[in-house]
């Protein structure tokens, strides 16, 4: 795993005006930023005709311009009968609603390379209600990046920052005939629907748990943005999912367990070709008895062999397990209060 990343879980990063962030900087190159000139009083659907990588499915309503600085705000949507991220019943809002939503935003309103990298780190401080709205902001910071905040009525509930940098679009393996893999059983990755599993079955061997990147189908929240191309949030979905199956399999908590995301950080290419076939890496470490801590590569098995790709990318995510009893309770207080 590069080093830049592996420091990520050691260091702090203080963005004024945002709650201090348990995550550090780690992606090089420079983000293109753009003033609001042109961006005041904008609807989203203008911004989809100058913009071409933007879904038209958007997650987040009109952008608005920030009164006081140089950013942008937009309120989440939230469609309780959406098929993906509501899968299934829930009585919060997922993170990765809050991730991809928070992803539209940042597409809206920034240069997106054709082919390049995005490194961005987002802390949970707050489990995110169905009601009442929430707002997403983002703000040029300093060196490229650009700081995320989410905030719910007045309480700040998630943030924190994301840099692309363009690079030459490498010369990426094509996915061979005949690869696809099994899904992971939807049980433990908590979906329902098959169309929502974006992972194959794991396998274990040598000490590591490998399992393939299954693609969304077209017409899928994450299929894309761009013909043939790999939305990246695709693979932040995936990464989620393993973590998932790795805490009911590896760890032995049962399926009934919540485990609610409390932190992610994310060094992965732009641009990913659909046919190139990937997989995420995990070196088997303890798991802890209440909070959980995955570090994933991201592989390039151009020839269905994720031993034998190079690493493109890393994710970390950590997280908080709750069994039933103590996640009612959990969610008992927050009503109470």
């Amino acid at each position: 795993m590069p080093a830049r990343l592996a420091g990520l879980l050691r260091k702090r990063l203080v963005h004024p005006p945002l709650t201090p962030s348990p995550w550090t900087h780690f992606a090089s190159g420079r983000l293109g930023v753009r003033g609001n000139r042109g961006i005041q009083n904008m609807t989203h659907a203008a911004l989809t005709s100058r913009i071409l990588d933007v879904d038209r499915g958007s997650l987040i309503g009109p952008i608005r311009a920030l009164h006081d600085k140089d950013g942008w705000l937009a309120d989440l949507r939230v469609d309780q009968s959406d098929p993906f991220f509501f899968d299934h019943p829930l009585d919060h809002v997922p993170g990765m609603l809050l991730v991809c939503a928070m992803a539209d935003l940042v597409v809206a309103v920034t240069d997106i390379p054709a082919a390049g990298r995005v490194g961005a780190a987002m802390t949970f401080h707050s489990m995110v209600e169905l009601g009442p709205e929430l707002e997403l902001c983002i703000v040029p910071f300093e060196d490229g990046r650009r700081t995320l905040r989410a905030v719910q009525g007045s309480t700040p509930v998630a943030d924190g920052w994301v840099e692309v940098s363009s690079a030459d679009l490498p010369a990426w393996p094509h996915r061979p005939e005949g690869s696809a893999h099994p899904p992971a059983q939807a049980s433990l990755v908590h979906r329902v629907r098959p169309e929502n599993v974006m992972i194959g079955d794991p396998s274990v061997a040598d000490g590591r748990v490998t399992a393939a990147v299954v693609f969304p189908p077209e017409g899928h929240a994450l299929s894309g943005r761009r013909p043939g191309v790999l939305r990246t949030e695709a693979v932040v979905e995936a990464g989620r999912q393993l973590s998932t199956w790795l805490t009911h399999r590896v760890g032995g908590w049962s399926l009934d367990t919540q485990i609610l995301l409390r932190g992610l950080a994310v060094d992965l290419p732009v641009g990913i070709p659909r046919s190139l076939p990937l997989a995420l890496r995990w070196q088997t470490v303890p798991i802890s008895a209440g909070r959980t801590e995955y570090r994933f590569d991201l592989i390039a098995s151009g020839d269905g062999d994720a031993d034998e790709g190079p690493v493109v990318g890393s994710l970390i995510y950590t997280g908080k397990i709750m069994r039933p009893e103590v996640y009612a309770r959990f969610r008992a207080n927050r009503s109470a209060g």
